[in-house]
């Protein structure tokens, strides 16, 4: 059971670390063995970083595959689990944002879990964003963003993206103009896809 839902909630769409499954790209230039490893680190990162104080907000992680919830709860006990679902990216990402709402959640934010300078103080301020704007938006260096957060489900934001590309952050915003959205943007941050990534955030290894 879930129990109550702060009107905030935050969701980090995690994978469970198997090689071959996480951090592809990452796995190209350093071996698969290293990116699970990094992944791993990453994760328990961002999860001490964003952990919420007392009256903040509420956090879950969407986790996938579904075959290994036990084995996320031995990794990363005391967390909120809800399964990931959909066949691409952009599904599953529409697909959380509905699980926090439909959980009672008036605030929706979601992340991946490999942006090394993510912390609480950034979802903060992605929830009080969104008391001005529709949307609020974390650009990410290569041209992706890290962070998406919205006060009512928005399909129109997770199909007929290019997904892993240089284009989705302005891609989204130029959806959000065709919809006459707002949207607030969150700092410039980088994520750790590839092995020059890692090589400029080298406090992960």
């Amino acid at each position: 059971m879930i129990g109550s839902v702060k009107d905030s909630c935050y969701g980090i769409m995690i994978k469970y670390p198997e090689p071959g499954r996480v951090k592809t790209r990452l796995a190209a230039g350093i071996g698969t063995e290293r990116a699970v490893l990094v992944y791993k680190r990453l994760v328990g990162r961002i999860l001490e970083q964003t952990a919420p104080a007392a009256g903040d907000y509420e956090r879950f992680i969407f986790y996938d595959p579904a075959e290994r919830a036990a084995d996320f709860i031995a990794w990363l006990p005391h967390e909120r689990y809800i399964l990931q679902t959909g066949k691409d990216v952009g599904e599953r990402m529409d697909n959380a944002v509905r699980s926090l709402f439909e959980k009672g959640a008036r605030k929706a934010v979601i992340t991946g879990a490999d942006i090394p300078d993510l912390d609480s103080g950034i979802i903060r301020q992605a929830f009080e964003m969104l008391d001005r704007s529709d949307v609020v938006v974390g650009p990410a260096r290569d041209g992706g963003y890290y962070l998406i957060g919205m006060k009512s489900p928005m399909p129109e934001l997770f199909f007929n993206i290019q997904w892993s590309t240089g284009s989705v952050f302005s891609e989204t915003v130029g959806r959000l103009e065709q919809l006459g959205r707002s949207c607030g943007l969150l700092p410039v941050l980088s994520d750790i896809d590839t092995a020059e990534d890692l090589n400029h955030e080298n406090t992960v290894e």
